[in-house]
């Protein structure tokens, strides 16, 4: 497969050289949006936002809505009033649709698009839609330091993290105490900072301790005096395990478990809300032709109150290739409705120019079906092609399936997913769920091909353990991180 452009290398990576574009086939329940018999006027409206690193909101008044055609093409074009309200009135019940969003920073001398496509989205009220825009040029920002003593294990160096802040700064354990120095924490200017919290790690003997900072401002020094709770997860047996405690809606406290058998800790205050335990395997892929980066895992994980359980979290099975297959399709045509449990598919892209975001595009999409031909969603009023491919070195994709116990299927999640909060996610619809997640990156535009799974698995087992383990959890914090938002 050879591509001469981006906007080609785009099309024809994500979605196949040659594959078709018309996605009306009468057969194709995923494509439902036309009620012709209906007289009803229906009215679908999304509050556009954008919010900071330190929580404040402010009206996305250069959004735009976009209605499609059964292939993709664009049927209307809506821009938002002064509050960022966005509105459309039909007669159909579902319409598939596209939330468009800017960045306040130029890269390389243009406004970065964030897209966003859902298939077959309910006429409703959406809610609001967020672009977190990782800026703090509204927040008040101070650099603390902080030192965290362990009473229960003074004569022994632990291994400390920190989070709750914008920037961890460094961290330095030593015996009986963890410093950390340089820590960049923000808040709304007439706000109050945000929890702070420390975990540390410590072996012969396994345990964890924990502290929590409700104001940094006023405390340098404090003591890691909640004790952690080891957790029982059983699972496959190459899994690494994972436990949040979750605090206000925020995900703290995560610590790992590299084998099955090491020990994770959950930790009991009146201000928890819950505990999010997971279960993980990896796997880095290194020998993708034309691909600089590559990663593959499954995830099952369960959000409970309760900690005196044993959390069974059997991983999905499947080969990375069949994700794979679904970016490289010829045809188009997609259908895992035979993976058990799985609700929807996700599809993303990032290009990205010397490591900034130029083009964001999330795809929300049924189990089966055909896939979008991106070309056909235009974008001429917002950017052209030729500024796009003269504007990216780098494109990262995505392609991932999630279920939840308590969802039945695409359009319940579709009609549900408003009430799905980081404070109710432990709520018995939401708290238990799967994922299968595979990500690559590539700076080469002239194609991509697959290798032998034998070859990948070769290639896999002679990375240093270390690294392995390194990347498993850096890439899993990438995928809570997402979530969480």
């Amino acid at each position: 497969m050879y591509c001469r452009s981006l906007s080609v290398f785009l099309v024809s990576l994500l979605f196949g050289c040659g594959g078709s574009s018309d996605s009306s086939d009468p057969s194709d329940t995923s494509y439902s949006s036309v009620n012709v018999n209906s007289t009803t006027s229906n009215t679908l409206s999304i509050m556009a936002k954008y919010k900071d690193s330190c929580g404040n909101e402010t009206a996305a008044t250069d959004a735009a809505l976009l209605i499609h055609n059964s292939d993709f093409s664009n049927k209307e074009i809506i821009y938002p009033d002064a509050s960022g309200l966005l509105t459309y009135t039909t007669s159909n019940t579902y319409e598939t649709l596209s939330i468009l969003m800017r960045d306040e920073d130029e890269v390389n001398g243009i406004k970065p698009i964030y897209l966003t496509t859902f298939i077959d989205q309910p006429v409703i009220d959406m809610g609001n839609h967020y672009q977190y825009t990782n800026s703090i040029y509204a927040c008040q920002c101070d650099l603390f330091d902080l030192d965290v003593n362990i009473p229960d294990r003074t004569n022994d160096v632990g291994q400390g993290s920190i989070s709750g802040m914008y920037i961890d700064g460094n961290v330095d354990n030593i015996e009986g105490t963890t410093n950390f120095s340089g820590v960049l924490a923000c808040k709304k200017t007439a706000g109050s900072w945000p929890l702070i919290s420390t975990f540390i790690g410590y072996t012969n003997p396994d345990e964890g301790f924990a502290a929590t900072i409700p104001d940094i401002s006023t405390m340098s020094v404090t003591s890691a005096n909640l004790k952690g709770i080891p957790v029982s997860i059983t699972s496959n047996d190459e899994a690494t395990t994972q436990v949040s405690t979750v605090i206000d809606g925020k995900y703290h406290l995560s610590n790992y478990g590299l084998e099955l058998s090491d020990n994770v800790y959950g930790f009991s205050d009146d201000s928890v809300d819950f505990y999010s335990v997971s279960a993980y395997r990896f796997e880095s892929l290194y020998d993708l032709l034309n691909v600089d980066d590559a990663y593959f895992f499954t995830v099952s994980s369960e959000n409970d109150s309760n900690l005196n359980k044993s959390f069974d979290l059997p991983l999905p099975e499947i080969d990375y290739l069949v994700l794979f297959d679904i970016l490289m399709s010829d045809s188009g045509e997609y259908n895992l409705s035979y993976l058990p449990n799985m609700d929807y598919l996700s599809v993303g892209i990032q290009a990205t120019y010397d490591y900034q975001t130029v083009l964001s595009w999330d795809l929300i999409a049924p189990m089966s079906g055909k896939v979008p031909n991106i070309e056909n969603i235009d974008l001429s009023a917002f950017i052209s092609k030729d500024i796009l491919d003269a504007s990216v070195d780098t494109i990262e994709m995505n392609i991932s399936t999630q279920g939840y116990d308590g969802i039945d299927g695409y359009q319940d999640f579709m009609n549900s997913k408003l009430e799905l909060t980081n404070e109710n996610r432990n709520l018995d619809k939401w708290s238990k769920y799967e994922s299968i997640y595979f990500e690559m990156t590539t700076n080469n535009f002239t194609g991509v091909s697959s290798p032998t799974v034998q070859t990948v698995n070769k290639v896999s087992n002679v990375i240093e353990k270390k690294d392995r383990n390194k990347l498993a959890i850096n890439a899993f914090d990438k995928y809570l991180a997402k979530k969480s938002r």
